[in-house]
């Protein structure tokens, strides 16, 4: 499942490429009834001025429920979300009341003045579902560099990469 989401999270990417020096998030949350089954998909990005949007066919389907189900009456919510944090200073990630972390992974990165990840180290785990979206995704990433930039040395960042769920009431 987290495979699917790895790659769903890739290309639900933003059409502009990304900025260097911007930080931004996104996630897909999927809402899973009490059988199991997937009521709903939500693809969010901070870089959208359009708001929550249905997740597109493709990406909707590839999402597993992976055995998520609430008890009788209860839905579950599960969050796949990864922020890009520039600079020496990562995100807090802070969840939401309620929220359960189930995985984390956090890569430090460099981007070189080409826009590509130059170096990915893993440098955080947590959690007993670890995100299947790794180095090798990120560096599949372009990212947008200004032009006064281009010529100094390599920029880090840190890229977060969560898996977080809770449980509601359907009435």
């Amino acid at each position: 499942m987290l495979a699917l989401v790895a790659a769903a999270l890739s290309a639900a990417t933003p059409s502009p490429m990304l900025e260097a020096s911007t930080p931004w998030w996104e996630r897909i949350t999927v809402t899973v009834d009490d059988q199991g089954t997937q009521q709903s998909c939500k693809y969010q990005s901070s870089l959208s001025t359009a708001g929550a949007e249905a997740c597109d066919e493709d990406i909707a389907s590839s999402i597993e429920a992976g055995g998520a189900k609430g008890g009788p009456g209860m839905l579950s919510k599960l969050t796949f979300e990864r922020r890009f944090s520039p600079g020496a200073k990562l995100d807090s990630g802070r969840l939401q009341t309620g929220d359960k972390l189930l995985g984390q992974q956090v890569m430090f990165l460099t981007i070189g003045g080409d826009g590509a990840i130059e170096s990915c180290r893993v440098v955080g785990i947590s959690g007993d579902l670890l995100p299947a979206y790794g180095c090798a995704e990120a560096k599949s990433e372009q990212f947008r560099v200004q032009a006064s930039a281009r010529a100094q040395a390599a920029s880090q960042a840190f890229m977060t990469i969560t898996v977080y769920g809770h449980t509601e009431n359907i009435a």
